[in-house]
């Protein structure tokens, strides 16, 4: 069976497909556009290059997952007559807006599970608008499940599991896995954004200090000392349900309050403090519901839940008996993902669901550009340096160089493990080099890449997936650009990215050293770069020494 999942909201609008539980292809909408977490409007221009990726028609898809995103006033069943002739006017001049299905459904009180909001759309008219069967199964999912079932992909065990979930858009949201079971536990509102929620807090931190996102957020927060934290936790309260929430009645006066705190201090104090803030709570909420239904694992997602360095922190407050098992999305460019496998459990069952589910940690999105690559580059008058790319490469890295890596297919799901910027970790400010030179800021944090059993003698308290780790001592010297704070870190697997684990094994021959460090393939805030033209202007433009290939190393012609 072929699925289609759409998120259309305002930020990170995307679309997936799925054949049963096999990923076929994803694509943010801002993989395409250009544009930095780009959304608000159906994105017809990702659902397209899935099917094409696919290869598929949209004919064939037999199931589609919508999120509780925007979409056209056409699609809407409940409008009055004058919002219906005021939104035609506006689509004749060109001007019409997308509407947000969840405010609408707020509007007619259709939030809950016995009336929800799919009921306020012509689900057919819309399916037949994209293209797709009118008649097809359709499900209408919001953030937190979608969330959730991406967080169950992750965990290894099959029964007896908190499910915890959080992002900017409404609270925390939990669910218990227990006999065969998922139970909701608190999803009143879920995917609102209550001024009460503690994600709203980080949003307007953000917006704030002109961040692009709270993944540069939280890592600016790893250079600061969580000086603010008491005077957040005197505003963010847990109950004994386990629900979060805080004390400010609107966004208005919640951004007065950060301002005045944040006054003429350094950042990073307001990002360490907020994070503080979130790994206690989140460790209070979590222990309240672990004791209450007697349990021992957890499996988180969500974005605010993304962090390397803060999901370090709250597995070190919930101790090491409480087993983690992490979907770890900074952004919401994997909802259409998850809205599949909401279809999915929702058509099939619990126990079809969690035997067929398949982890995403090495899901490759976007398509395969491998065997254009090389044309491209020497078309535009790149110079090969070499045929042999992986002894060429690791002496490049040994030396010193910015190689960017570009084997296999797309972006990557778990950091663009196909699409890297890589280098050497033997200077201490290497990782601020290499972020200038991207036009990145410089604290942003790096990946250490590394097979499993080299990661397990450089970070000997790392977990996979996600969760960072410090440093062991007797590695600090060789490599003091990680001495400093915990790193994140991703193991290689040859089967599944072959030109990053053969470059792995080559430069541990020529230097002793085990693992490489990588940002991702992004120029400043821009999305993720994976397309030919975008390798040749990382090249051209001097943001990376040298490009690799499966089967060539190359460096820019101008040289």
């Amino acid at each position: 069976m072929l699925v289609l999942g759409v998120h259309s909201g305002w930020q990170d609008a995307g679309a997936a497909v799925f054949e049963d539980y096999q990923l076929l292809a994803a694509v943010p909408q801002a993989r395409l556009s250009g544009v930095a977490h780009d959304g608000g409007r159906l994105p017809l221009e990702a659902i397209a290059e899935c099917l094409d990726i696919a290869q598929v028609r949209a004919g064939d898809i037999a199931g589609l997952a919508l999120s509780q995103g925007l979409f056209p006033g056409r699609h809407f069943r409940a409008l009055s007559l004058p919002r219906r002739v005021g939104r035609g006017l506006r689509s004749l001049l060109g001007r019409d807006t997308p509407i947000s299905l969840l405010d609408e459904a707020r509007k007619h009180h259709r939030t809950g599970s016995r009336i929800g909001p799919e009921s306020l759309l012509d689900l057919g008219m819309l399916a037949g608008d994209l293209g797709l069967n009118r008649h097809i199964p359709v499900r209408v999912y919001d953030r937190h499940t979608a969330h959730a079932l991406l967080a169950l992909t992750a965990a290894p065990w099959a029964d007896d599991t908190l499910v915890f979930t959080a992002d900017s858009s409404g609270h925390p949201v939990a669910r218990v896995l227990k006999f065969g079971r998922l139970a909701t536990l608190d999803a009143d509102d879920a995917g609102a954004a209550d001024m009460d929620s503690p994600g709203r807090l980080v949003d307007l931190a953000v917006d704030g200090l002109g961040l692009p996102d709270a993944a540069a957020f939280f890592a600016l927060g790893q250079h600061g000392e969580p000086m603010f934290a008491e005077a957040f936790k005197a505003h963010v309260t847990v109950d004994i349900q386990g629900r979060i929430r805080t004390d400010f009645s609107n966004e208005g006066g919640a951004a007065r309050w950060l301002r005045r705190l944040a006054e003429g201090q350094p950042p990073a104090l307001l990002a360490a403090s907020l994070r503080k803030l979130l790994v206690d709570r989140f460790a209070e909420a979590i222990t309240i519901l672990l004791e209450r239904h007697g349990l021992r694992r957890v499996a988180l997602g969500g974005s605010l839940l993304a962090d390397a360095g803060l999901l370090l922190q709250l597995q070190q407050t919930l101790g090491e008996s409480i087993a983690l098992a992490v979907h770890a999305a900074g952004d919401d460019s994997a909802l259409p993902i998850g809205g599949v496998l909401a279809l999915l459990l929702q058509q099939d069952g619990l126990d079809t669901f969690l035997r067929q589910r398949r982890p995403l940690v090495h899901t490759a999105w976007g398509r395969d550009y491998a065997i254009d690559l090389d044309p491209v580059l020497a078309n535009a008058g790149c110079r090969m340096v070499s045929r042999d790319p992986l002894r060429a490469a690791a002496a490049l890295l040994n030396a010193g160089k910015l190689i960017a890596c570009a084997g296999g297919r797309g972006i990557g799901a778990s950091g663009g493990a196909s699409r890297l910027v890589l280098f050497a970790g033997k200077e201490a400010g290497v990782i601020a080099a290499a972020n200038a030179r991207l036009d990145r800021p410089a604290f942003m944090a790096p990946t250490l890449y590394a097979s499993r059993a080299a990661l397990a003698d450089l970070l000997p308290g790392w977990r996979d997936p996600a969760i960072a780790a410090p440093l062991a001592e007797r590695w600090a010297p060789q490599l003091p650009a990680l001495a400093r704070q915990p790193v994140r870190a991703e193991a290689v697997e040859a089967e599944t990215q072959p030109l990053l684990h053969g470059l792995l094994e080559t430069y541990k021959a020529l230097s002793w050293l085990p693992g490489l460090l990588a940002l991702p393939m992004q120029i400043g805030s821009e999305p993720a770069l994976d397309s030919p033209s975008d390798m040749l202007r990382l090249l051209q433009d001097g943001r990376v020494d040298y490009i690799v290939t499966d089967s060539a190393v190359w460096e820019s012609g101008g040289r």
